[in-house]
């Protein structure tokens, strides 16, 4: 018996899925697209709360925001936490656990905003969101490349 919990103790945990997410750390150029809104800005990730959060400074001209990103194994999914240079918050929960392709829905302030995250390659990301506001649905395209180093 003691040795089977030396030895189960020994082995590695099984790595969060944020760990799969590691490809992110670093700069990003991104485009935002709704109808005819387009808009370019910067995203920034690097990995916070020794690893267990991975953190996004987003900065475009006249504005910017920040995210963090959290794997719950728990519960078996994603919580990102926005907030953005207006004041505002919104926090939103997605399941499962393949970080190439996570959906989301907001559950704070409302359930108004859906958006999927799906990696495209190892230099790009895209998002896809749907955001209810005033009665209007608005459905946008955030195409993410990788910054020359």
């Amino acid at each position: 018996m003691l040795a089977s919990l030396v030895l189960a103790a020994a082995l590695p945990a099984t790595a969060s899925p944020l760990a799969g997410l590691h490809y992110l750390v670093g700069t990003w150029n991104c485009t935002y697209r709704a109808a005819a809104v387009h808009m370019s800005y910067d995203a920034t990730y690097a990995y916070d709360l020794d690893g267990h959060t991975l953190r996004q400074i987003d900065s475009w001209t006249g504005g910017g925001g920040e995210e963090l990103l959290a794997y719950d194994a728990k519960r078996g999914g994603w919580t990102v936490v926005v907030l953005d240079d207006q004041g505002t918050a919104t926090i939103m929960r997605g399941t499962g656990s393949d970080p190439n392709h996570i959906a989301y829905r907001s559950v704070y302030p409302d359930a108004s905003i859906a958006e999927t995250f799906d990696r495209v390659s190892a230099t790009e990301y895209t998002l896809h969101a749907t955001v209810r506001a005033s009665g209007k649905t608005i459905t946008s395209v955030d195409t993410c490349l990788r910054a020359a180093r």
